[in-house]
């Protein structure tokens, strides 16, 4: 078994800030208090709080301003989700792709009624387009000189970042986002048996809006996702 060490001082150092601005209610704009007064409180060295300090910038809680001190920051989605996606890209976790995978699959679905009801004709128009450029790909051999997935993996994200669009919802967004930007099939050379499959899940959700129907796109949402488990 392993021998378990005191978690590291600049770890505690960070949830104690981090306790501190919940204690205060700090807004965004607010500012922390100086560094000599927060090592005196603590009674840790300035090493130890700037390394807390700054992962609490990585992770995007707090900027630091020359001559003004330590400031909270606004809560952004886009800084949220590149600091997830640095996190991800420095894991050596063999699953991480299939953890994202599936966080999507139900984030999707669990999304689905709202997207349905928020997109208008044009946004069905423009998702109906990116299956066309799917289509285009199929019997399309480039030689093996690129991987055919990647124009073909842009038009399917546009398609589901084009569904989610118009949720009322920024952390969805950034999510989606995040999600695309890990796609398995950007570096593969898709066999055409593959694009029919997608095709054919893409051409489903968009009968379903066309036709106004609930019940059908949802249902053709399930398809989209476990279509490849049914097969098994």
């Amino acid at each position: 078994m392993k021998n378990l060490k005191t978690r590291k001082l600049y770890l505690q150092v960070y949830d104690e800030i981090k306790q501190y601005i919940k204690e205060h209610n700090l807004q965004p704009g607010d500012k922390l208090p100086t560094e000599m007064e927060i090592c005196e409180s603590l009674g840790v060295s300035r090493n130890v709080l700037r390394e807390a300090l700054k992962s609490l910038e990585i992770t995007g809680v707090v900027t630091s301003k020359p001559g003004v001190g330590i400031i909270i920051r606004e809560f952004n989605s886009d800084f949220f989700m590149s600091s997830l996606i640095s996190h991800v890209d420095a894991s050596n976790d063999s699953k991480i792709k299939d953890y994202i995978e599936e966080l999507r699959h139900v984030l999707e679905l669990g999304f689905d009624q709202k997207a349905f009801y928020s997109l208008g004709l044009a946004d069905i128009d423009r998702m109906n387009e990116q299956v066309t450029i799917m289509q285009n790909h199929l019997g399309v051999d480039n030689g093996g000189t690129k991987p055919l997935g990647i124009e073909f993996a842009k038009a399917d994200a546009m398609f589901h970042k084009t569904m989610f669009s118009k949720v009322d919802n920024v952390l969805l967004s950034s999510i989606i986002d995040f999600f695309w930007a890990y796609d398995k099939y950007y570096n593969t050379k898709l066999s055409s048996k593959s694009i029919e499959i997608t095709i054919e899940k893409h051409e489903r959700i968009i009968k379903a809006l066309y036709d106004h129907d609930y019940e059908k796109f949802h249902q053709a949402m399930i398809y989209h996702y476990t279509y490849e488990y049914l097969k098994k």
